[in-house]
């Protein structure tokens, strides 16, 4: 008969053992054997073919494999001598598939960051108002007309000398010139036109920065706070602005706060003292003068930001088509699935999907602080992985990059080798606090003594995804110093379409690079329609600080603007390496894809689907 291919039988061989995976004994062709002697009811050493079939079908075998070898062996209408069935498959073979090591690796940026509830198109089914709250809120930015009212008619003037007020008893510097700002600029500008759509605020963060900084809280002792913002958790209702504002000046200037700062040492605070300067150098719309007095300017931007969406969320719910509609309890009810539940939604579908829980090696970016003190808190991650965090993690930024690695194939963290990819070694490549995390991993062989000591990295790229190249040829580097194979989970931020002005890594470019140079790396995704690889597929509301970004609700599945990319990725030393089973994508959480749905859903909560794939060490490669 014709010789079983070697693919095949490997994953026969693997489905059947993968269920003593955890223990230490070296696989036989005799516990195989055992599987099926347990449905030879008759002890004759016989087993139907349908009752093989379902036996193995049962365990995880694939149908396609099923009836390949079944064909081959030219016994699908026969009783089966599965002694005699078990050597054919597996024949001399079987160590030798078995010597192989194979592991199992999984990606994803659970987008921390993300805490306002309005900030991507989501569907509330049985909510007909969210969509008509939607729609409202876009005409009323898209086309405010006689609604355009003068910013002070929102933030109104009292309220600005309260804020001056108390920014000068702090001592703050600056504070006169921003009063001059107001004065003669802010307060007269139309609140739409020339705030909201404003591309120098934009693009000077002045509203966006100190949002990052407040808009959502982490307290070590485990509260979550937020500030009276509509984009955010915020519980409490705004009904109108004078209510609004006394919420906001409460918090941002009488709420202690105790955080942990970029070293991980915490100290009560302010939640006002929280904003940080905004420096020229990063940001170059910025100009000297606004440099000199970011934090009083920024903090009347952001009250001035606040402001206006509670006012443009209570006209429009009030004077909806059809009838009055409670944004209120809308926000609750997206609240609940996005952020509330958030970190907790994160780590069950980690710990109940099996083929997570159950991974050799997660790469986690974007993960706050929280989501550690949420993984050590649960016991079965806890008990099944150890956590790897870089030295450079920043526990205000809440962006940082982890590895999980089963505790089946590292006997001791503490055998696991952070390497340094910061300063000489990216060169002039600006990579945050956090945002890489390598580590040099003995990994275990699954049935046997022996390890193989591997890079792991874990990173997430620039928005732009510029500094997705110059990182991993650092990471080729470092790896061919040290003489190992490396495995990177990493949300490249790589894009479907190319950019004309070259200011966005586009797929194909990101693709060559992978093979140019020495030490090329591989991906796990199967064949070359990039389409199939998105990873992403969200658009902007109007309700969030960038709307350059914000995508009308008619066309959030068509527009350019839409974030419909392939940006995840598990990339691997092609010399290394080889794919076992191709990326899996998952925007449910149930290792399954849906297209065209956006996500974050209220079931899924990060904007990017996890990916999953298998790797097996080549046989002429990776010793």
């Amino acid at each position: 008969s014709r010789p079983l291919s070697r693919g095949c039988a490997c994953r026969i061989y693997l489905v059947c053992t993968s269920m003593f995976r955890a223990g230490a004994d070296r696989y036989t062709v005799e516990n195989i054997k055992t599987i099926f002697r347990q449905q030879d009811l008759d002890g004759l050493g016989t087993i139907s073919s349908d009752r093989l079939c379902d036996a193995l079908t049962e365990i995880g075998v694939r149908v396609e494999d099923l009836n390949s070898l079944l064909l081959l062996y030219d016994k699908r209408n026969a009783d089966i001598k599965y002694d005699c069935f078990i050597d054919w498959v597996f024949g001399r073979e079987l160590d030798t598939l078995a010597a192989v090591p194979e592991w199992s690796f999984v990606t994803w940026n659970i987008a921390a960051i993300n805490n306002n509830p309005f900030e991507y198109y989501a569907t509330l089914e049985d909510e007909a108002g969210y969509e008509e709250l939607m729609r409202a809120v876009q005409d009323f930015i898209d086309d405010p007309r006689e609604r355009d009212v003068p910013v002070s008619e929102v933030f109104t003037p009292a309220m600005f000398e309260t804020l001056a007020d108390v920014m000068t008893e702090l001592g703050w510097e600056g504070v006169d010139k921003v009063r001059l700002m107001w004065s003669e600029d802010f307060s007269k500008r139309k609140m739409i036109s020339e705030f909201l759509k404003d591309k120098e605020i934009g693009s000077k963060r002045l509203a966006s920065m100190p949002d990052r900084f407040t808009n959502t809280i982490n307290n070590t002792d485990g509260r979550v706070m937020c500030r009276p913002t509509v984009i955010n958790n915020y519980h409490v209702e705004m009904a109108d602005l004078e209510a609004w504002f006394k919420q906001w000046f409460d918090f941002m200037f009488c709420t202690d706060v105790c955080v942990r700062d970029k070293k991980g040492n915490c100290e009560p605070k302010k939640v006002c003292s929280l904003l940080q300067p905004i420096k020229r150098a990063k940001y170059p719309a910025v100009t000297e003068e606004e440099e000199a007095v970011s934090v009083p300017l920024q903090t009347l931007a952001l009250g001035i930001f606040d402001a206006i969406l509670v006012h443009i969320l209570n006209s429009c719910a009030a004077s909806a088509p059809g009838g009055a509609i409670d944004w209120h309890q809308l926000k609750v009810k997206l609240c609940d699935a996005l952020v509330v539940n958030k970190q907790r939604n994160v780590i069950n579908i980690l710990a109940e999907q099996p083929a997570y829980c159950n991974a050799d090696v997660i790469f986690l970016q974007e993960c706050a602080g929280a989501f550690i003190e949420a993984f050590r808190n649960n016991e079965k991650l806890n008990s099944k992985f150890w956590l790897l965090v870089p030295k450079t993690a920043d526990h205000c930024r809440d962006q940082n990059s982890l590895i999980l690695v089963s505790k089946a194939i590292l006997e001791d963290a503490s055998a696991a080798e952070e390497l340094d990819l910061s300063g000489e070694t990216l060169g002039n490549v600006r990579v945050a606090d956090g945002d890489i995390c390598a580590f040099t991993v003995p990994l275990q062989v699954p049935g046997q003594q022996e390890s193989r000591r591997v890079l792991l990295v874990s990173f997430h790229g620039d928005t732009a995804g510029l500094s997705s190249t110059p990182v991993l040829s650092a990471v080729r580097k470092l790896a061919a110093d040290a003489g190992l194979p490396v495995v990177i989970g990493i949300d490249a931020n790589t894009y479907a379409h190319k950019d004309p002005k070259g200011e966005k890594k586009y797929v194909q470019s990101f693709l060559a690079d992978l093979e140019e140079g020495p030490s090329p790396l591989a991906h796990s995704w199967s064949g070359s329609d990039t389409t199939s690889w998105h990873t992403t597929f969200n658009a902007r509301t109007f309700l969030q600080p960038q709307l350059n970004k914000a995508v009308r609700f008619e066309e959030r599945h068509t527009s350019k603007l839409t974030d419909n990319h392939p940006k995840d990725w598990i990339l691997f030393s092609d010399s290394a390496f080889e794919v076992v089973e191709a990326a899996v994508k998952d925007n449910t959480g149930q290792l399954a894809f849906k297209d065209g749905v956006d996500f974050p859903t209220l079931t899924f909560p990060s904007d990017h689907a996890v990916v999953s794939t298998t790797l097996r060490v080549r046989r002429d490669g990776g010793e």
